[in-house]
Order: C-alpha cells, then structure tokens, then sequence
C-alpha cells in the first residue's frame, strides 16, 4: 500500500471487465480480512468456530467485492483454523 502505485500489475487477474485492481480495492480487500480476522477470533474464544461461524457468518457491507460470495467460506475456514485452537 505504501508503494507508488495506482494500478494493479496488468498481467494479474484484476477485476471483472478486465478493469485493473487499485489502491481502494486493495485497502477494501484488507480491511475485509482484518474485521473477518477480529470477528472469528471472538466467535472461536466463545466455541462458534466452526458449524456456527461457517455457516451464519456474514459480511454486508463486503459483498458487493468481485469473489466475495465464493471465497468467504475460505477465509472463515482458515481463520477458524487459527483462531479456534486457542492461540
């Protein structure tokens, strides 16, 4: 983020229609992962990792991202597998 940059690297991905990633996408994609991060850590110290969180655990304001749907399972998931054996 600190970098000098405005575009993702045009041979990345990128998002749909071909449109480059930016810096906001970037922070939004980041901040997504902080707040799921903080949130499943609190869910795992009360035992809802992982039927609880896998299962109802959404994020509103994230789910206009491209991906969103298909890749917050992962995330939740992986943060479970983290957060929930207690570190």
């Amino acid at each position: 983020m600190a970098m000098n940059w405005d575009n993702a690297d045009p041979g990345s991905p990128g998002q749909p229609g071909g449109r480059l990633g930016t810096k906001d996408d970037v922070q939004k994609f980041l901040n997504l992962l902080q707040e799921t991060s903080a949130t499943v850590k609190a869910e795992a110290q009360a035992g809802g990792c992982w039927d609880r969180v896998e299962k109802e655990m959404k994020f509103q304001k994230y789910e206009s991202m491209p991906g969103y749907e298909a890749g917050l399972p992962m995330v939740l998931r992986r943060y479970c597998g983290l957060w929930g054996r207690g570190t």
